[in-house]
């Protein structure tokens, strides 16, 4: 599990705060408080993805929620409030225990940070299993190479350690069949000493009442019979490599000043960032520079009505799918169904209850979100698709200082066509999501990684040095080439070929893509699995019109490691 930022430990003080504030008056007001204060520290442990608090806070929430509210049932009888109290000590105490250390003393550029935590995948994965289970081997050294530490535990056995592993595999004794009681036992007893843990249930037969109890029991994710180990490693990779969400973005369009203030406040309240104007005239300037997840409306503003507003958003295709909440006292049936048809998603009725607000905003928010993540990223690998990984390349280039450094390089898996051809298009394709985890298990967040079509692949380290970015780059073609892809007969190997091109010496998006290409193709006709640098002869800029004209003539390629 990762540790615990101290921002979170500060909210669950802020949290512990309140409840002790609420025992010693009992006053309804403080009990809102309280469970305004578990809202936000749910949201916030569900955008590190810690599923185990996760669920550990909402079951506390919905015990909070059937109280919330009515002041005649305040203060709460005494037994009640003390289950509250041992709920929030478990809470509580889970996440001290994984506060982030002190930072070091000794100095180190940010560069070396982020590439060193990137690089720190040792993680416990726990197994649960039978003896010898055939699975169990294979998905050992798959996490092993991807710098997991699997731990193999038979069903009934405890894995003993005071780090909670970052999740828990449980493959069942007979496939194909229900999980009988004692596992059920077995997985809800492993729940209770690992909250913050996610577990996934393999083979699970697909009927829904399997996967309640599994669910009820304190199962995360239920892995259907016949997935294969790459899919179960896909979902562990996917889940270490998650990154943190970005904060949620509203735009309130309102012309009360009080209405805006309660809703910023309560937004707040939940984690989520707003901006406020009281002219709907504005909105598009307005959105334009914030950038917004989903606009708030209000329907009867001076110089237009929120339908009329949102028409008009409506017809700028930057917002055709951007979510348009309204908020309004209008209780006219017909009325609010007429607003949603003509661009509305959502119609909340003033005074809005902050906690079904704030859970609103946020559904329509993730779903815009995952619409957006589909359009821009591979459906195969994850990562940013062709277009999308040249645009933000090109802004890369263009925010780039004079004495900038950025490097961006070409990969292709060599002889792709030849595995596809021997070993069927499924093992193809795993190896290419192999090289997209590997891609991603060892580059920062800020580093951008592409699949710029078929087996080819792009990435672009922004602020490293070019001889770091070469070393970083073939220890993972070395790395790459000893990992073996199971099929049907065994395991098969494959490598990859690389060229690069880095600032100072292409200074357009163009002309560094087409450079880094170069240097690829020619990695190709140098015997493959090796990696090629690409400078020009001239030692000055080149820019892409210059790379056209000169039909990459010009260019010279320096090999490093070259294997033959």
């Amino acid at each position: 599990m990762p540790h615990i930022p101290h921002s979170l430990i500060a909210l669950a003080a802020t949290l512990e705060s309140r409840w002790e504030d609420y025992r010693a008056k009992g006053e309804v007001d403080l009990f809102v408080e309280f469970t305004l204060s578990l809202n936000g520290l749910t949201e916030q442990l569900n955008r590190r993805h810690l599923p185990g608090l996760v669920r550990a806070c909402q079951e506390l929430e919905n015990t909070a929620l059937t109280l919330f509210g009515d002041s005649s049932m305040h203060p709460i009888p005494h037994d009640q409030a003390n289950a509250i109290s041992r709920q929030l000590i478990i809470i509580l105490t889970e996440l001290r225990r994984h506060e982030t250390p002190a930072i070091p003393t000794r100095r180190q550029t940010d560069d070396q940070a982020e590439r060193e935590n990137a690089c720190q995948q040792l993680r416990q994965i726990v197994i649960v299993s039978r003896p010898n289970h055939p699975a169990t081997k294979t998905l050992s050294e798959q996490l092993s190479f991807f710098g997991f530490t699997p731990r193999l535990v038979r069903w009934g056995e405890t894995p003993g350690s005071d780090e909670p592993p970052l999740a828990i595999l449980f493959i069942p004794e007979l496939e194909g069949r229900a999980y009988p009681p004692s596992a059920i036992a077995a997985i809800m007893a492993l729940r209770t000493e690992f909250p913050s843990s996610y577990f996934y249930c393999l083979s699970v037969p697909s009927n829904l009442q399997s996967i309640v109890l599994l669910q009820r029991a304190g199962a995360d994710a239920c892995v259907p019979l016949g997935d294969t180990v790459s899919d179960v490693l896909s979902r562990i990779l996917d889940l270490a490599q998650t990154r943190e969400q970005e904060t949620h973005r509203v735009l309130i369009v309102e012309d009360s000043a009080t209405a805006i203030a309660h809703v910023r406040r309560s937004l707040s309240q939940h984690g989520i960032d707003s901006r406020a104007i009281n002219d709907p005239r504005l909105l598009l300037e307005a959105a334009a520079e914030y950038k917004p997840d989903a606009i708030l409306m209000d329907m009867h503003m001076p110089f237009c009505s929120g339908v009329e507003v949102t028409s008009a958003l409506r017809q700028v295709p930057e917002y055709h799918s951007l979510p348009v909440i309204y908020l309004s006292s209008e209780s006219d049936i017909a009325q609010q169904v007429e607003a949603l048809r003509l661009g509305g998603d959502q119609f909340l009725t003033k005074p809005t209850n902050p906690i079904i607000l704030a859970a609103v905003v946020k559904t329509k928010i993730q779903r815009y979100r995952e619409m957006l993540h589909s359009t821009r990223h591979d459906s195969l690998t994850g990562l940013l698709n062709h277009a999308t990984a040249k645009d933000q390349i090109e802004r890369m280039m263009h925010d780039a200082t004079p004495d900038g450094r950025l490097v961006v390089a070409m990969i292709d898996i060599d002889r792709f066509k030849s595995i596809n051809d021997h070993f069927g298009h499924p093992v193809g394709d795993q190896v290419i999501r192999s090289l997209s985890w590997l891609l991603r298990g060892r580059l920062r967040n800020t580093d951008l990684i592409g699949r710029y079509g078929g087996e080819e692949f792009i990435v672009a380290l922004p602020d490293t040095e070019l001889e770091r970015a070469t070393v970083l780059l073939d220890q993972i073609r070395q790395d790459f080439s000893e990992l073996p892809h199971a099929h049907a007969l065994g395991s098969v190997r494959a490598t990859f070929s690389c060229g690069i091109a880095s600032l100072p010496y292409f200074i357009t998006s163009s002309s560094i893509i087409q450079a880094a290409d170069a240097a690829l193709l020619q990695a190709k006709r140098s015997g493959r699995n090796c990696l090629l640098r690409a400078e020009p002869e001239s030692g000055l800029s080149v820019t892409s019109v210059e790379m056209e004209q000169s039909a990459y003539r010009g260019l010279q390629f320096s090999p490093f490691a070259v294997i033959s």
